[in-house]
């Protein structure tokens, strides 16, 4: 049955198109085409933007979803840099005020960051990650969980139902994680589908904070969800060493904070 493209946003078209292929692993151009009441050539445009973006390759007429590479899971990550992670959340957390709603990305930056938070009351958190509402006990605040598909390996809700979920959303702060940082371009992840929501949670968060250890600007993902020119504040552990970013950040009034000496 197909869907009536006119009815879809662009991005509610193209999420679709990956879940498509996440059921079919790969298939035909025209069988894509068929799925969508739009025309062949706004499926193309689909297909070349999905490519650009890492999501998706094409050979001979075939399309083909791109595998994420395996990362270390979630409780791995978790034990990495605990009092960077910790000292990252104590900064993160003075930013927050009583009525503040905050949007919390997964993670494991983020998760110690639940943990300052949970101590706070009046506030509205709101999250994909599975692990930050396990870590809440007996929360003060009012919590808003997403729906969506679940990833095991972040212990995360990915996916289109999470984008619409956040299309609902205004939140006062966002504090976003990232698997890698690719130079001065912008933040990166392993995931399409952990893309789309990071995407979605900067357009609905009217501060946004990318909060990272410094390991990860010796790694990169494979997809650019964002540059940097679309986040506010970043906090890091210790100083930036590439000094090409620094100017970049400074040049483009990116706040950047220390949160270690």
């Amino acid at each position: 049955m197909k869907k009536d493209g006119d009815d879809l946003t662009i991005t509610e078209r193209r999420n679709a198109i990956i879940h498509y292929l996440q059921t079919k692993q790969d298939c035909d151009v025209n069988e894509i085409i068929q799925q969508f009441d739009v025309t062949p050539a706004t499926i193309r445009r689909d297909l070349t933007f999905l490519e650009n973006s890492g999501s998706i390759s094409r050979t001979h007429g075939a399309v083909h979803l791109v595998k994420a590479p395996s990362i270390p899971g979630f409780l791995s990550r978790n034990t990495l840099f605990t009092e960077e992670k910790q000292a990252i959340a104590r900064v993160a957390a003075q930013m927050v005020h009583s009525g503040d709603s905050v949007l919390l990305d997964s993670g494991t930056t983020t998760h110690a960051i639940a943990l300052e938070l949970g101590k706070m009351p009046d506030i509205t958190l709101i999250t994909n990650s599975l692990s930050i509402i396990s870590v809440l006990e007996e929360p003060k605040q009012n919590i808003l969980l997403t729906g969506g598909l679940f990833e095991y390996e972040n212990l995360a809700l990915v996916g289109p139902d999470v984008e619409l979920f956040l299309d609902r959303i205004s939140a006062s702060i966002l504090f976003l994680g990232a698997t890698g940082i690719r130079g001065c371009d912008g933040m990166t992840v392993i995931s399409p589908l952990q893309a789309g929501v990071k995407r979605k949670m900067i357009q609905c968060a009217r501060k946004r904070v990318l909060v990272i250890d410094n390991s990860k600007f010796s790694s990169s993902g494979m997809v650019l969800f964002a540059s940097f020119s679309e986040v506010d504040t970043v906090i890091v552990a210790h100083p930036i060493q590439d000094q090409t970013l620094r100017r970049h950040l400074e040049d483009i009034g990116v706040e950047v904070i220390v949160a270690l000496p």
